[in-house]
């Protein structure tokens, strides 16, 4: 049977619509293309926090325990996703990239790469809960194809180890920039 709701992305945000769904008994699935809930988190950079305090960001059903640090560390919230969606029996499809979604007469065609089958669902509804660091915006800079040395964008960003000692520029005012200004 096709889900009623399909939820692009199995962080935070797609998680808690997955469980608010789940307990209204509204059909629904979370697609995302990580191999395990929380690797999202995993896979940022070591010294990455939740820059809202805990009590902004606790989820439905499961609140974050008393002692939960105020600004919760990557590795730890990674971990809590993963006993969330386990937890609360969430249908989670891990290993799941969407490669289209077509709408044609209120009705979704969403095709997913799920594990290396091709599986195509119907529902009603489409969500995108892909985070504002789904997709990495990379600007362009005149001369940018002169600079000879590395460059990317925060998402590849892993620590500051290997840039020890170097000279760097930082662009951006998000929390990522700030954060690897301070890990440098």
């Amino acid at each position: 049977m096709d889900p009623y709701v399909a939820i692009v992305g199995g962080g935070q945000g797609g998680m808690a619509l997955g469980a608010r769904l789940q307990n209204s008994e509204v059909p629904y699935v979370i697609l995302d293309a990580h191999p395990n809930p929380g690797d999202s988190w995993r896979t940022r950079y070591p010294s990455l926090n939740l820059h809202d305090p805990v009590w902004c960001d606790h989820m439905p059903y499961i609140p974050f325990p008393a002692t939960w640090p105020v600004f919760t560390p990557r590795d730890k919230m990674a971990d809590w996703l993963e006993m969330y969606a386990r937890v609360l029996d969430l249908n989670y499809w891990s290993s799941s990239r969407v490669t289209s979604a077509t709408q044609v007469n209120n009705q979704w065609t969403v095709e997913v790469d799920r594990a290396g089958e091709k599986v195509t669902l119907t529902p009603d509804h489409l969500v995108f809960a892909t985070g504002m660091s789904g997709y990495p915006s990379i600007p362009t800079f005149e001369g940018v194809s002169d600079f000879k040395g590395v460059q990317f964008h925060s998402s590849k960003y892993q620590g500051g180890a290997p840039h020890k000692g170097k000279r760097a520029v930082v662009i951006g005012s998000n929390t990522s920039a700030h954060d690897i200004c301070q890990d440098l």
